[in-house]
């Protein structure tokens, strides 16, 4: 399920429970009350989203601040490529939401989730929760729910990820039978709040920030978005049978660290312990750095560049 093969190392335990199992054997007690004691760091998470937001906003001022036409164009193409880097990073902060680690308060948590992440999206948190579910159930089997890793990395899909194709396809498939939403209501706040903020950038003469926007939310990250999660689970030498979904760690760079935000440069230990705050799994790295996991982690440590590479160069059987 996480890799094949394994190399100087026997295959992962498949699910959180067996994983813990295996931790109480080899360690007893000791792993069960080391992971009590990992509870979230909501200052650090909220400072995280913060900086994100900064960051957006900060792009959106100089973006829009480009002189003339041909300037405006070109600070507009540079910063829709900017924005949509941002806001896929923000978004991961919706997994972190998913398994209630924004805020203590699960109503709070949920809140949170729907008025600075959600929007963007047109989603709400209740139903990401239920779909994000599914994909630890199922990764890598007919019920996963998160399937972009099904696509090669070949020109073809890069040429639909930067076109909308695949990201129009993902959305049409979260549909009901009726071939509507299933929640109007939060597509429609997304929309709105686009919308207001679009106006404003145009009446505050800002028109390349605005269409910085549009580029970013459109095109950039759908793309930056689909290529991560292909990235985590996509073996190198392609996907031939059922189960052959791979979780890979990357590394603690700058840019694993945005691109890979919220723990998601740490996504194998994450399908270990779903429920664990990202803000504690480096902490959790270090304690099975001492375990009979060791080698099996170190199995599946990479980078996003090394792994790109090596994804690009598979056969493209689809």
């Amino acid at each position: 399920m996480f890799q094949r093969p394994i190399v100087a190392a026997e295959a992962p335990p498949v699910t959180p429970a067996a994983f813990r199992q295996l931790m109480a054997i080899e360690t007893g007690d000791r792993y069960r009350a080391f992971r009590k004691t990992l509870v979230p760091d909501y200052r650090r998470v909220h400072v995280d989203i913060a900086l994100g937001y900064a960051a957006l906003a900060g792009c959106l001022v100089l973006i829009g601040q480009a002189p003339g036409i041909p300037g405006g164009l070109v600070a507009a193409t540079l910063g829709a490529a900017a924005i949509g880097f941002l806001v896929a990073y923000l978004q991961l902060f919706i997994h972190e939401a998913a398994h209630f680690n924004l805020a203590p308060d699960k109503r709070v948590n949920d809140r949170i989730a729907d008025w600075l992440i959600c929007w963007q999206v047109g989603t709400n948190i209740a139903a990401y929760r239920a779909t994000h579910a599914e994909h630890h159930r199922h990764l890598g089997h007919g019920g996963d729910t998160e399937i972009s890793y099904l696509h090669a990395l070949s020109l073809r899909f890069v040429i639909e990820m930067l076109t909308g194709i695949h990201a129009i396809r993902v959305f049409t498939a979260r549909t009901d039978e009726s071939g509507a939403p299933k929640a109007k209501a939060p597509l429609l706040r997304g929309i709105a709040i686009h919308a207001i903020l679009l106006a404003s950038l145009v009446a505050l003469g800002a028109w390349p920030a605005a269409l910085a926007w549009i580029g970013g939310m459109a095109i950039a990250f759908p793309f930056f978005a689909t290529l991560r999660q292909l990235l985590e689970h996509r073996p190198a030498d392609g996907l031939i049978d059922t189960g052959d979904a791979v979780t890979r760690l990357f590394g603690d760079g700058a840019f694993a660290r945005v691109f890979g935000g919220a723990g998601f440069n740490r996504h194998l230990l994450h399908h270990l312990e779903p429920q664990l705050s990202y803000t504690r799994l480096i902490e959790l790295d270090r304690f099975l750095a001492g375990t009979s996991m060791a080698p099996v982690l170190d199995a599946h440590r990479t980078t996003y560049f090394a792994t790109c590479r090596a994804l690009l160069a598979e056969p493209h059987r689809g």
